[in-house]
């Protein structure tokens, strides 16, 4: 009981820009020492109230209607007619592939668990083209180091080339058998055992980079690896 109410007071927070918006004014406000600081005792509360509400023992399927998906920026429309996946930088091949192109592309169906920093969990089944696969279509550089993901609504994260590759992490655009927008609609990074902050969603370009650019939260103090239970 206490999980689920716990969960759905996430959830309603997430779902409100406007209050995610003050609350990450308040934070980034904070020096950057000392944010990082705070970050730190942040992870390891919620770290501590998972484990004492049993959050880590919830492996059934998350509805649809209880599915948590922060939107800080609000919800980017897509045109389907004119969207375009980019993948280019430190590559061979640049890739421009129109939204049939992209469904054409192998698929994988998996299911997966998204881990939010703040708390709650999505347990999904979750069908795309794993990031291997374009990467593979592109011709990755030896030199290249990591992968940048821009987002429709200007988000962006940035993640190391092995951990993609190890972590067989796919761009999604079915969750649990249907069409999500709110969900990150029609490309969602989907990457087990990383943190929500990096499951970039609305997905347009796979910028394939050789330096150690890090992605928009992790610049600002939350863990750059992001992987579920770090606190740098």
């Amino acid at each position: 009981m206490f999980a689920r109410a716990y969960r759905k007071a996430l959830i309603t927070v997430g779902g409100n820009a406007t209050l995610l918006r003050a609350m990450a004014f308040l934070w980034k406000a904070i020096p950057y020492r000392p944010r990082r600081g705070v970050t730190f005792l942040f992870i390891k509360a919620v770290l501590f109230e998972k484990r004492l509400l049993k959050i880590d023992e919830q492996t059934e399927i998350t509805p649809i209607k209880d599915l948590g998906s922060l939107a800080y920026w609000g919800f980017p429309k897509v045109d389907l007619d004119r969207f375009i996946l980019t993948v280019d930088g430190a590559v061979d091949r640049p890739l421009s592939l129109s939204w049939p192109e992209v469904q054409a592309l192998p698929r994988t169906d998996r299911q997966v668990r998204m881990d939010c920093v703040g708390g709650f969990r999505n347990n999904s089944v979750m069908s795309g083209v794993t990031v291997s696969h374009l990467l593979d279509l592109a011709g990755v550089s030896p030199q290249a180091r990591r992968v940048v993901f821009h987002c429709l609504d200007g988000y962006y994260v940035s993640l190391e080339l092995e951990d993609l590759r190890e972590g067989e992490a796919f761009l999604a655009s079915i969750t649990n058998g249907e069409e999500l927008p709110k969900f990150g609609f029609p490309l969602r990074l989907a990457m087990p055992g990383k943190y929500g902050y990096q499951w970039a969603k609305w997905v347009q370009r796979l910028e394939v980079v050789t330096d150690g650019r890090k992605g928009y939260w992790a610049q600002l103090g939350l863990p750059d690896r992001g992987d579920v239970g770090d606190v740098w």
